[in-house]
């Protein structure tokens, strides 16, 4: 038990420390309304991998931890960590210990670019910052359009070379 739970932790952290990375530094902020990245990779891992407790921890530590490091001058806001959060927890109850294929992985992308991004973090900006609500949407959509298949695929990929070198690993 104590084993599982060493090892648990740090993947969890090697994962906190990749989303930090990624939304920190390897970001591209579009019209100031919308910051694209890789950050799905280490979440979804995190999910796949550990489970949706993991996940969920995972995402708030990051979120914690990467507003102390880089901030971009924001202020915090425990909205985008109740995000994180439920982010992390998605991606663990969509992906552990569950079959691996396409459709599964862009059904969970699509759910938490739609839940998340689409509907919970404009609403969060609204509260936070005043911003119109279905106009942040309206300028969010397009580029989620675009990410949501991008996103799905490049997680299929690394899931299952994942998923492959597990195999290898355990026979």
């Amino acid at each position: 038990m104590k084993k599982n739970y060493v090892r648990n932790l740090v993947l969890a952290s090697l994962f906190v420390a990749l989303e930090i990375v990624f939304t920190r530094f390897f970001s591209v902020t579009i019209m100031n309304v919308e910051r694209v990245s890789l950050t799905f990779l280490p979440q979804g891992l995190c999910g796949f991998l550990l489970g949706p407790v993991w996940g969920a921890v995972s995402g708030v530590v990051s979120d914690l931890l990467g507003m102390v490091i880089n901030s971009a001058g924001q202020p915090y806001f425990i909205g985008w960590t109740i995000s994180a959060l439920i982010k992390g927890g998605v991606y663990g109850m969509m992906l552990h210990k569950k079959e691996l294929s396409f459709v599964r992985i862009l059904l969970t992308v699509l759910l938490v670019t739609v839940g998340i991004d689409l509907i919970l973090n404009p609403l969060w900006a609204y509260l936070l910052y005043g911003q119109g609500y279905l106009a942040v949407i309206g300028l969010k959509l397009p580029i989620r359009l675009v990410y949501i298949p991008c996103a799905a695929f490049l997680l299929y990929w690394v899931l299952r070379g994942v998923k492959r070198a597990l195999k290898r690993i355990s026979h």
